[in-house]
């Protein structure tokens, strides 16, 4: 794919990679000066097909400057003082003659004698006296040698020439590949406006330049990375001249190292398997994007135009483990590395890729930002191994919560599940024994005797009475008004005389209740529903119901309540035998099991070894997706129509004055991918991926809702899902997946479509 500093890649072919490929990516373009720093003892300096050059120096700063050609010593051989051109010109003709040597005759001004200069100009004072020994032998002893200082330009200063001029749109002014021409005889071909880099460091050695591109590195890469202005980068630093004449700085990377600089800056996210997704998915777009700014020296940039890229300071243990163990994976479609698409945030599901930016890819089609079915909620699972109520009766709801309640506190409850039928019948007697036996331990007073016969209104208030009120305390305190008073109910004449009092007194507390018809019925038993309301009154009344906790839930771990306490989360195991609860339409239902997913309310009891032992679940509004945890999962933008069509003016000439906007038409993901703008001067549209650059928002999966004042509208508000182009993989969707357990490969899988994962290099 590319070697060494080589720019250019036009007509590569993807197939399998011999080695690791080197990565190009332009850290800065148009800069006067540059300052390349190492902690190492020295920097080392490279350029093509020229020795390393060992500088003395960690800090060089390097700048441009117009070409200084180098001035020489030369000589010429020449015969003076001939005082006629006749003359002059017999000699010449008499030395070509004898010696093959062309020869110049010439007028020297100052003496207005003539001269015969005799071949060309040498290089050396030796190669002068050679011409002058052979023209002796032939006869004529009377030449002279004349030293001269002249501006040669070198021969990379030829090379530069040949490659500026045959180098067609591409915008590289130093030797980045020589030619290996030599300047030869007569005047060289010198491009007027070369520059060359220009190296100042602290040592002699570090104050040159070169007409080549520069690259810098230090003696131990690895340990003392080079840094730019101060910025540390893997692999070394390459300075060259640009075609505006300033300086262009390219940190040329082997790939792998590159990614590590990229990982971290893309999905920082603390989820292995998302990141090492992120890997494969920033190799894949790396390779399928080299020379992608071939023209300007380089393969990509280190921003969002291409990926996010910080070098050495953004590094991380998670990160580079997730390059390591994933070294050399691509994503692939019919053999070629797939252009790997992702985006921060995709509201839910992704897009085609055609609906964005123009061009339909058979792996780039929108999915769900989630697993299918029941699957994409098992790693959020609390359950529950209690057998569950079966109920019809709609009042009976309100009885298992009740129930559950208290037995969740003490109260027994046998195996059997509760029913309406278990509700309507009357308690046995192991039942009044232990709930009643409860209720006088909540009183601080022993336990009652009691029979099936306790379930009877008059003997259960009798019992209740006798741990509410010390003995005797009814009759005394309460007159016979009072008790008429306080039993006005239709059959209370049939309570016997001796109990009537402490019924009285139990009524006015709250501590006894009357059947739904306001009848006592004295002769008709309580059934457990009865009983088990009074008694979650009595509690209620004397305070005594276990306070509930609450909170609101984080995504559930390995069957854990999740509570965010500050700045951290608090795992609270979940009992088997947890008494569980959800809420359908504002009702709270028995459950087997409930996902939290982050984001409920939940309220819950804790049993003595802070393990949850009731727990009721409100769901959360908000989306339950993969990529739920993004703060953009919802967003909302407004605006005059003044101000949107300021906006769509800059991508859509000729509006006029904006009269309405809406989307005509929407994508898979049902993201707008195409606007109808109406306005003054009629009716334009606006397709795909300008759509959110053009109205400035996060996402364009947005509805508008517009405020009218009288038939015009005067504002737009847009509010939606997501944050950048949605296309490819969802970045925090792939975090909610490795949340889930789910593999990076099949990360990859699901959200580029159809593709395989094969090892490149």
């Amino acid at each position: 794919m590319t070697a060494g500093n080589a720019f250019a890649y036009e007509g590569a072919e993807f197939r399998m990679l011999a080695s690791e490929p080197l990565i190009r990516i332009g850290l800065a373009t148009n800069v006067p000066t540059a300052s390349i720093t190492t902690g190492d003892v020295s920097l080392v300096a490279y350029s093509p097909e020229v020795p390393d050059r060992m500088l003395a120096a960690n800090r060089v700063t390097v700048a441009a400057r117009a070409y200084r050609p180098p001035e020489v010593e030369m000589f010429r051989v020449e015969f003076q003082n001939l005082p006629t051109q006749d003359d002059a010109n017999m000699l010449a003709r008499d030395i070509r003659q004898a010696t093959g040597e062309n020869c110049i005759v010439s007028l020297d001004a100052a003496s207005s004698m003539w001269r015969v200069v005799v071949g060309t100009l040498r290089d050396s004072e030796i190669e002068a006296d050679e011409l002058k020994a052979k023209l002796a032998d032939k006869g004529f002893d009377d030449a002279v040698i004349i030293g001269e200082r002249r501006v040669r330009p070198s021969d990379d200063a030829v090379d530069l020439s040949q490659q500026v001029r045959s180098g067609g749109k591409g915008e590289v002014r130093s030797l980045i590949r020589p030619t290996g021409s030599t300047t030869g005889a007569g005047p060289a071909p010198i491009d007027p406006n070369l520059r060359e880099v220009v190296v100042s460091g602290p040592s002699e050695l570090a104050k040159y330049s070169s007409l080549r591109a520069v690259s810098f590195g230090s003696l131990n890469e690895r340990a003392n990375p080079v840094r730019y202005n101060g910025k540390a980068y893997r692999g070394r630093i390459e300075v060259f001249v640009n075609a505006r004449g300033s300086l262009t700085v390219v940190n040329v990377v082997p790939l792998e190292e590159y990614l590590l600089g990229v990982v971290p800056a893309e999905l920082g996210l603390p989820q292995l398997e998302a990141q090492k997704a992120q890997a494969v998915a920033a190799r894949t777009y790396a390779i399928a994007n080299i020379g992608t700014y071939g023209r300007q020296g380089f393969d990509m940039v280190p921003t969002v135009w291409s990926q996010v890229y910080k070098g050495v300071s953004i590094e991380n243990r998670m990160g580079t483990q997730a390059v390591r163990e994933t070294r050399g994976i691509v994503a692939t479609h019919g053999g070629k590395p797939i252009m790997a698409y992702y985006t921060s945030t995709c509201g839910g599901r992704t897009e085609n890729s055609e609906n964005v930016f123009d061009h339909a890819e058979p792996y780039l089609r929108g999915v769900e930002c989630s697993l299918e079915g029941r699957r994409h909620f098992e790693p959020f699972l609390i359950r529950s191994n209690r057998p569950q109520p079966r109920v019809r009766d709609d009042a009976s709801l309100d009885l298992v919560r009740r129930m559950s309640l208290l037995a969740a506190n003490g109260f027994y409850l046998g195996n059997d599940p509760m029913t309406d039928e278990w509700f309507s019948d009357i308690p046995s007697e192991q039942e009044l024994n232990l709930w009643l036996g409860q209720l006088a331990i909540r009183f601080g007073k022993p336990a009652p005797q009691v029979t099936q016969q306790s379930a009877n209104p008059v003997e259960l208030a009798r019992t209740i009475a006798s741990f509410a009120y010390a003995p005797g305390v009814a009759d005394t305190m309460l007159t016979e008004s009072d008790i008429n008073y306080l039993l006005g109910f239709a059959d209370a004449s049939e309570i016997p005389r001796e109990r009537r009092a402490e019924i009285a007194m139990l009524m006015r507390d709250g501590l006894f209740s009357i059947n739904a018809d306001q009848t006592f019925q004295p002769g008709r038993p309580f059934t457990r529903a009865r009983l088990i309301r009074l008694i979650g009154q009595i509690y209620d009344r004397r305070k005594w119901t276990p306070e509930m906790l609450t909170g609101v839930a984080r995504p559930s771990v390995d069957g854990k309540l999740v509570i965010r306490t500050g700045r951290t989360d608090r795992q609270l195991n979940v009992r088997p035998d947890v008494f569980l609860f959800r809420d359908f339409g504002g009702t709270m239902y028995p459950v087997r099991e409930a996902a939290l997913v982050g984001g409920e309310n939940v309220r819950y009891q804790l049993d003595a070894l802070g393990s949850v032992k009731y727990l009721e679940i409100e769901p959360t509004n908000a989306p339950t997706t993969a990529e739920n945890m993004s703060p953009w999962v919802n967003w909302s933008r407004s605006g005059s129509a003044a101000e949107v069509q300021s906006r769509l003016s800059r991508y859509v000439r000729g509006i006029g004055t904006l009269y309405d906007l809406n989307v005509k038409q929407v994508g898979y993901s049902r993201r707008a991918v195409e606007l109808e703008i109406i306005g003054s001067n009629g009716v334009k549209t606006l397709k795909g991926g300008k759509i959110r650059s053009a109205l400035r928002l996060p996402e364009q999966l947005f509805v508008m809702n517009k405020r009218y004042s009288g038939d015009r509208v005067v504002s737009y508000t847009f509010t939606g899902r997501g944050w950048g182009h949605g296309v490819g993989m969802c970045q925090y969707g792939a975090f909610g997946l490795a949340k889930m357990g789910v593999k990076y490969d099949e990360i990859i899988r699901h959200y580029y479509t159809g593709v395989e994962l094969t090892a490149m290099y």
